[in-house]
């Protein structure tokens, strides 16, 4: 069974509505939502009422997308678990191709892609080719909503997010990454599929690399190494990107600061 982590903060009724239609329509029931409102709590039960999937909804005063997630995961039953967003929704087949894939694949994780059908493009230049292992820089490539996990290799116990990282904490993105990480320096067997499994609409460039998140790029880098290895990569990662930051050295100055600022946990 596949139990699939929803965080959301109640505020999107249509999104909320086409996600829930497709769970609705898979062509598999194996699976289970666990909902973590939070906020607009009455919302999302109005939301549930005619719903016939199995789901949970756990109501939480806080806000954060990786503290909501670290909520939800003590309550999935399911062999495999993967987070959903409350503006993603999903192709008949997915969960059927999740199954299959954990059943002919021997991986603790596996990768999929995103696909946006309104305007027929992936989400990102994904790699054609199955990738058994994914190395740590193409982990850099990887959304939570693709990620799928295999819980009788991996305790559900020891999965968390850093939850000073993603949407509503002090670092606005790269909690993916740093849960990726983590698991791979646990001899977690990370595979990539080139299959679709999650829809997306595809944000430009420029929206995913707003001020926040790129300031927030040079602790992520950090968490990840050491101070002198996230220089390096934030330095890379400016030159690269240059073209799509405003006021961009000011913002790689503030970058290079939050790195000194930030203490590992």
């Amino acid at each position: 069974m596949i139990s699939l982590i929803l965080p959301t903060l109640g505020t999107r009724e249509k999104e909320l509505t086409r996600l829930f239609d497709s769970l609705e329509k898979q062509d598999t029931q194996d699976f289970e939502v666990i909902i973590v409102s939070q906020d607009n709590h009455a919302k999302v039960d109005e939301l549930l009422k005619n719903i016939n999937f199995k789901y949970i909804h756990i109501p939480i005063n806080r806000r954060g997308l990786s503290l909501a997630r670290n909520a939800g995961i003590p309550y999935a039953k399911g062999d495999i678990i993967t987070f959903s967003d409350d503006d993603c929704w999903y192709p008949e087949n997915a969960f059927t191709t999740v199954l299959r894939t954990f059943r002919q694949y021997n991986c603790d994780v596996a990768c999929f892609q995103i696909y946006d059908p309104n305007t027929e493009q992936y989400y990102k230049n994904y790699p054609n080719q199955y990738e058994e292992n994914v190395s740590f820089r193409n982990l850099f490539r990887k959304s939570s909503i693709e990620i799928f996990i295999n819980t009788k290799h991996i305790d559900k116990h020891s999965l968390q997010f850093d939850e000073n990282f993603g949407l509503g904490a002090k670092y606005p993105s790269g909690e993916e990454n740093i849960f990726l990480f983590d698991l791979k320096r646990q001899n977690a067997k990370i595979s990539y599929f080139p299959t679709t499994v999650v829809f997306h609409a595809k944000p430009s460039a420029s929206s995913r690399l707003n001020r926040s998140a790129f300031i927030g790029k040079g602790p992520l880098f950090k968490r990840l190494y050491n101070t002198p290895i996230a220089i390096v990569i934030l330095l890379l990662f400016f030159i690269k990107k240059f073209k799509y930051l405003e006021q961009p050295f000011s913002l790689f100055i503030q970058s290079m600061k939050e790195i000194f600022k930030y203490k590992k946990q």
